[in-house]
């Protein structure tokens, strides 16, 4: 298992304080079970996506030209 610490603004900290009447584990364990919830919404492709650094919008521009095409480009820069 995992360990990662987190700092929070003394505001959130207050509302989970008052939430959790002060229970340490009661606010650990609402805070891993919001980010594991948060996560299990974004498919696992998206995060090995946003690994990669080519532009998405770029790579499908290129891909959708014709083969041999040289549709694409700014007009007038024909070879």
């Amino acid at each position: 298992m995992g360990h990662i610490k987190l700092k929070i603004d003394d505001e959130t900290h207050q509302r989970l304080s008052i939430m959790f009447k002060g229970d340490e584990k009661a606010m650990h364990d609402f805070v891993v079970k919001s980010v594991t919830e948060k996560l299990a919404e974004i498919p696992n492709n998206e995060s090995e996506a946003n690994a990669d650094t080519k532009s998405p919008d770029l790579e499908d521009y290129l891909k959708s030209g014709k083969s041999g095409s040289r549709s694409y480009g700014i007009k007038g820069q024909g070879w």
